[in-house]
């Protein structure tokens, strides 16, 4: 995916924070918050970054980062990915 989260980042430099007081201060359903954390989330209710954010004092673009990928090519004659 392109779009990274940042959660785990933001909580250690804004207040050294776990899943745990993220969750009490925010709200945010604990599992929701371990997905985000772990990256493992692939779309997001905009109310969740929003409570996040109020909780962590932070704007969203704090929690999101681009990576740009590589292409892969597929070699034709082993159907395997190649990355350049």
């Amino acid at each position: 995916m392109a779009i990274r989260f940042k959660l785990d980042r933001v909580m250690f430099e804004k207040r050294n924070m776990k899943i745990p007081e993220l969750q009490k201060l925010s709200g945010v359903n604990k599992n929701t918050l371990y997905s985000l954390y772990k990256g493992e989330i692939t779309r997001f209710d905009v109310s969740v970054i929003d409570r996040v954010c109020a909780a962590l004092d932070c704007q969203p673009g704090d929690l999101l980062e681009y990576v740009k990928e590589s292409p892969k090519f597929v070699d034709s004659a082993d159907d395997e990915p190649i990355d350049f």
